[in-house]
């Protein structure tokens, strides 16, 4: 009995859904190091008390992690459209994932998350330059 579209194509997400899961998950400890790091440099949503650790104001701290958890979404919403576009036919020929379509899709998510991960590294070290180079400029 063959396999409806809506079903191949199910089968294609869980797939995907998989193979990304793991690097999505070392992504995310990544960001998370990131985010710290950013936040410690950040003065201006830093409240320093006298004696003491930073420490973060909850409503901006939420605000953060919100745009944070937006941001993973959209990043990997755009990754399983790319992937699949990329790796999986529009007509199906067989109801699973051919050998060739799932090293695709593996390939692709690893590219994906790895790239992600230069830029968010490169953008960091660029918005460390700038502060350092404004904090010179008034200094």
């Amino acid at each position: 009995m063959p396999l409806t579209k809506a079903a191949k194509i199910g089968i294609a997400w869980s797939i995907i859904t998989f193979t990304s899961i793991g690097g999505f998950v070392l992504s995310k400890r990544s960001i998370e190091e990131r985010r710290v790091e950013s936040m410690r440099s950040n003065k201006d949503i830093m409240a320093v008390p006298p004696g003491g650790a930073p420490q973060l104001d909850s409503a901006k701290m939420q605000a953060v992690q919100d745009l944070e958890i937006e941001m993973m979404s959209d990043m990997y919403s755009r990754m399983t459209n790319a992937c699949h576009k990329k790796c999986i036919p529009p007509k199906y020929k067989e109801a699973d994932l051919a050998k060739g379509e799932g090293v695709c899709i593996d390939r692709c998510v690893a590219k994906y998350l790895d790239i992600h991960e230069r830029v968010g590294k490169k953008l960091t070290q660029l918005s460390m330059q700038d502060e350092d180079f404004v904090k010179k400029m008034q200094g």
